[in-house]
């Protein structure tokens, strides 16, 4: 039996596209090397952009009970204390705090729900392409001797940063971008609960967002090339030493208690050439990731998810899955994330350098509104070029 999709990854992206495909009446299987629910570093916070696409998906109900609602999303804090604070423009534009740990889980669940077959602890280790233009993959499960084979007319890699996928298929590209992520969960962290902090540190940034149930996930950014990363048993005094370091995050974390498990990943930026091949698509991370500061992660995973099923579902009906034939799927990305991708790099451009940091804080600091209108914008509920225009450098200049 040949299965029109096979989907390597049970993530926000490849959970989504395989609901979104099988409610179009295609055969989807995921496959994913872990188990779920299971945890992931992440910042985990979810954009408003987010909430269109899990009530698309159907999962919106099972998702908002466990998720409290922000109307404040990530505050900035520069090396000079200064604090910018963006909230979203209504009471009906929310973002949600819950971990990766539930929301993995919800969206995994639901789309079992929609038909889609799932094995867990599947862990892919061959792809070839047949003569016939078919996939046949690989996989290994727990605790079985024999490997077990699948054959598919199209692939999707949703498998991650380190997409196996990407790299059999010849898309990934080399990224000098070198930054560390090492996050854990916390009780009695002393800080607001209403909104996450994100603090501008001599080694990086230090994400602090309150989670349901008195957790908090505390996640540490740093650039391997100045600061080198230790190895596991090195890991909770590395951590310690760079919370210590800075007078807000000690402050923040004198009375904490850890919960569980440190947790790194690294380096996190990935690119690729393409994110499409004959056969083949990469969505969520696989796709391309650069860094998390921003935490739209997760909102342009379900976005870019969307684009593919539509594009692959047209694909499978003309029987063309040619790369020219799923080309579309590239454009439709590049011109929903290139504006966003360049605010992110224009932020990201300031952290090296604090002087600067802190006068850009300032001018947030001193007109609200710009705080809010770039919120609005790594929220994905206002368009990019409202940022990258002249009249916002105009009104930022005089503020």
């Amino acid at each position: 039996m040949t299965l029109d999709v096979v989907v390597v990854g049970g993530g926000p992206a490849g959970s989504s596209v395989a609901t979104e495909l099988a409610g179009r009446g295609r055969s989807v299987l995921i496959c994913d090397a872990a188990r779920f629910p299971r945890h992931k570093v992440c910042g985990e916070y979810i954009p408003p952009a987010a909430r269109p696409h899990f009530e698309r998906l159907g999962a919106w109900p099972a998702i908002e009970r466990i998720g409290p609602r922000r109307h404040i999303g990530m505050a900035v804090i520069s090396p000079g204390g200064f604090k910018v604070l963006g909230r979203y423009d209504a009471d009906a534009c929310h973002g949600l705090a819950l971990r990766r740990y539930d929301l993995d889980a919800v969206l995994l669940a639901n789309a079992t729900r929609a038909g889609v077959r799932v094995e867990e602890g599947a862990r892919l280790t061959g792809i070839k392409r047949n003569g016939d233009d078919r996939f046949e993959l690989t996989f290994h499960a727990e605790g079985d001797a024999v490997p077990w084979r699948v054959r598919c007319r199209a692939l999707v890699g949703a498998d991650g940063r380190n997409s196996l996928v990407a790299r059999r298929l010849g898309l990934r590209r080399r990224e000098r971008h070198r930054r560390w992520a090492i996050m854990g969960h916390f009780r009695a962290v002393r800080a607001p609960d209403d909104h996450g902090e994100m603090i501008v540190t001599d080694y990086g940034y230090c994400g602090i967002n309150p989670l349901p149930g008195g957790l908090t996930n505390i996640c540490i950014v740093i650039d391997a090339e100045r600061d080198r990363m230790p190895g596991r048993r090195g890991l909770p005094r590395f951590f310690a030493d760079r919370i210590a370091a800075h007078p807000l995050t000690r402050m923040r974390m004198i009375a904490a208690v850890q919960e569980g498990e440190l947790r790194s990943i690294g380096p996190m930026a990935c690119r690729t050439i393409s994110s499409v091949a004959d056969g083949a698509l990469l969505v969520g991370d696989a796709a391309g990731f650069f860094d998390p500061f921003t935490g739209e992660g997760i909102a342009m995973a379900l976005r870019g998810a969307e684009m593919a099923a539509g594009v692959l579902d047209e694909a499978l009906q003309r029987g063309d899955l040619s790369a020219r034939s799923l080309g579309g799927y590239e454009h439709m990305r590049r011109s929903a994330f290139s504006g966003r991708l360049r605010i992110d790099r224009l932020l990201q451009s300031l952290l090296p350098r604090p002087r600067l940091t802190d006068w850009v804080a300032r001018k947030l600091v001193r007109d609200p509104s710009l705080a809010d209108l770039l919120a609005r914008v790594t929220g994905d509920t206002a368009a990019p070029a409202e940022v990258l225009s002249a009249r916002f450098l105009a009104r930022f200049l005089r503020a």
